[in-house]
């Protein structure tokens, strides 16, 4: 304890000798002040040194972690629409069935009694149109066997029978019988007068126009199978760069690499610029492709002894309906990246 006078009556007031601050007289009730103010402790310099280690670290991890979540959505789900898209365009080169027609007829009672066969029994084809083959698929409902032998009959089954061909074979084949038309109506028989002779030469011409509006037609499949088939190269080997892309990307979101950002944005923008174009080029390619592949109705129409099936379907393959719309949804996927892009910038 320390007694003190009062500055405003001077009569003695005792106080803590650690007492500070301003302090009410207990005789005269004025306010004074008295003591000294404590001395602040410094920290140890490892300890602030520490503290802004901290905050640093905590900074980098919440900016860490921003990019993360800048990188996410749109770019991851363009990264894995990539993925799929090198799948797809895998898979049509891989394709056989780029155009697809198929029939199925029933068989009248009196076919279908004659092998004691069940009601909805009948056969069909299937022909699949790949870039560089044509393959024929035949089914027919049976009975093992002998039809007429009751002590032979056995069970009912489907006969399936498969038969193909490469475009360029089919073709050289066809060249070569055209050829040999061609040589055979340019000689006709000797004994021939000139009303037969007429005959001769017309109905040569006739077979010879058929033969080439055949050769014509399994050539515009040719065509058309070969350009789908580069636009299909091109475009995979753009995606696997695309792919490349991207995923250099996520790693320099990630922290695995570091680049300019300056240069990082460019890059991003490229991307997503790319893939647009490369989608684009898949979409033509797929238009021209329809646009070249002949009528496939006129194969009916090159032998007169072929009747057209009842009830049949035909058109674009599976492949081709997955690559145009996909394509058009990988498109509004990169868009959306760009936009994103710029009003983040």
């Amino acid at each position: 304890m320390v007694v003190i006078e009062c500055p405003h009556c001077s009569e003695d007031v005792e106080m803590d000798d650690d007492a500070f601050g301003l302090f009410d007289c207990p005789h005269c009730g004025n306010e004074y002040e008295w003591g000294e103010a404590p001395k602040k402790k410094k920290r140890p310099r490892t300890s602030q040194k520490k503290t802004r280690t901290t905050e640093k670290k905590r900074r980098f991890n919440r900016q860490d972690r921003k990019k993360i979540l800048e990188y996410g959505g749109i770019q991851v789900s363009a990264l894995f629409a990539t993925f799929v898209m090198l799948m797809l365009l895998f898979t049509g080169l891989n394709s056989d069935e780029w155009y697809t027609a198929d029939w199925w007829e029933e068989y009248e009672d009196e076919e279908r009694s004659g092998c004691d066969l069940s009601d909805g029994t009948g056969s069909g084809d299937t022909w699949n149109f790949g870039t560089s083959n044509l393959i024929r698929v035949s089914e027919r409902d049976t009975r093992a066997g002998s039809c007429w032998d009751d002590d032979l009959k056995g069970g009912e089954y489907t006969r399936i029978t498969y038969d193909g061909e490469q475009y360029s074979t089919m073709l050289i084949q066809m060249e070569e019988q055209i050829a040999v038309q061609e040589k055979s109506c340019d000689d006709p028989p000797e004994w021939f007068d000139s009303e037969e002779k007429k005959v001769w030469e017309e109905e040569c011409a006739e077979d010879l126009e058929d033969m080439e509006e055949a050769y014509d037609w399994y050539n515009g499949w040719d065509n058309a199978g070969s350009i789908i088939n580069i636009f299909m190269i091109f475009s995979f080997i753009f995606c696997l760069l695309i792919l490349s892309i991207k995923t250099f990307l996520l790693l320099h979101n990630i922290g695995v690499v570091e680049l300019d950002d300056n240069l990082t944005s460019k890059i991003s923008f490229s991307d997503n610029l790319l893939s647009s174009i490369m989608a684009g080029i898949v979409v033509f390619g797929l238009v021209l492709y329809w646009l070249l592949i002949p009528d496939f109705n006129h194969l009916f129409r090159l032998d007169e002894n072929w009747e057209e099936p009842d009830d049949y379907s035909y058109g674009l393959g599976m492949i081709w309906w997955f690559l145009m719309i996909y394509s058009f949804i990988y498109i509004a996927i990169s868009v959306l990246g760009m936009g994103k892009k710029a009003s983040s910038n």
